[in-house]
C-alpha cells in the first residue's frame, strides 16, 4: 500500500504540468468528457458522514481517439466507526464519441482488487457504465445513463441502476449547480446537490450534500472534491 500511495503522488506531481482541460466526472457519475492525448487529469474526493469518513483519488491519462485509462484508490477510511474495509485498487477505462457540438456518449469500467490491508478477503470490485451527455450553450450540461456494480463494489441489493446529472452554469466559468444521483438499495445508490467553484490555475473545488436514493438507506452526509483542470 506505501508504495501504491508513493506511486500515485509521484505520477500526480509529474502530471500537474500538462493536465487536460476538462472535468471527467461530477460527483459520482461520469460526464463523458475524456482526457485529452498526452495530458493527465487528477481529482481528489472526500466523502464525510456521522458514520464513516472515505478517501477517493483517481488519475487518467489521455490515450488519444476520445480514450483514457487510468487508476483510482478508493475506500481508504478516514474515520472509521465500524470495522475497517479494505481500500479498493481499481484500473479505469473510459471510452467516449462525440457525435456532434451537442451530444456525446461514453462507456466505460472501474475494475480492480481490495488488497487484504485489514482482512484476509480479497474481493474484485466492478463498476461498469454507460452514458449519455447533452451539452446546451449556456444552459448547461445533462446526463443520463446506466450502471452495473457487483457486490464487491457496492454491496447488497441491486447491481443494475439508473444514473443522471446535471451542471448548470450560475456564473459562467466561475460557479456551477452542480448534482448526480445513482438509483438503487444498494450502497453507492446516492444523489448530491452542491455547487462547484472554479479557481485560479485551472483548480475546481466542488462541494455538496449527499442524500439516500429514494430506495436506499444509505447515510446522509457531505461530499467535497478538489480536481486540477
Amino acid at each position: 500500500m506505501n508504495y501504491l500511495f508513493r506511486l500515485l503522488t509521484a505520477l500526480t506531481i509529474a502530471g500537474f504540468s500538462s493536465l487536460s482541460v476538462a472535468q471527467q466526472n461530477l460527483f459520482n457519475v461520469p460526464s463523458s468528457d475524456i482526457t485529452e492525448k498526452g495530458k493527465v487529469f487528477f481529482q481528489q474526493q472526500f466523502n464525510l458522514s456521522n458514520v464513516s469518513g472515505a478517501s477517493n483519488t483517481t488519475l487518467d491519462y489521455g490515450l488519444g481517439d476520445e480514450l483514457e485509462m487510468g487508476i483510482n484508490i478508493f475506500n481508504i477510511d478516514l474515520y472509521p466507526t465500524n470495522e475497517l474495509q479494505n481500500p479498493h485498487i481499481l484500473a479505469n477505462f473510459q471510452k467516449g464519441f462525440t457525435l456532434n457540438e451537442y451530444y456525446k456518449f461514453s462507456f466505460g469500467t472501474q475494475t480492480g482488487f481490495t488488497p487484504p490491508a485489514y482482512n484476509k478477503t480479497i474481493d474484485i470490485p466492478s463498476f461498469s457504465y454507460l452514458n449519455n451527455a447533452v451539452h446546451l450553450e449556456h444552459l448547461g450540461n445533462y446526463y443520463l445513463g446506466m450502471y452495473y456494480a457487483n457486490h464487491a463494489y457496492a454491496g447488497e441489493g441491486d447491481s443494475f441502476g439508473v444514473m443522471a446529472g446535471v451542471e448548470y452554469p450560475l456564473i459562467e466559468k466561475k460557479l456551477h449547480l452542480q448534482g448526480d444521483i445513482l438509483t438503487g438499495n444498494n450502497a453507492i445508490s446516492v444523489a448530491v446537490l452542491g455547487f462547484v467553484i472554479f479557481l485560479p490555475r485551472d483548480w475546481q473545488l466542488s462541494f455538496g450534500a449527499q442524500l439516500p436514493s429514494p430506495t436506499s438507506d444509505n447515510d446522509y452526509g457531505a461530499v467535497f472534491e478538489i480536481t486540477k483542470l
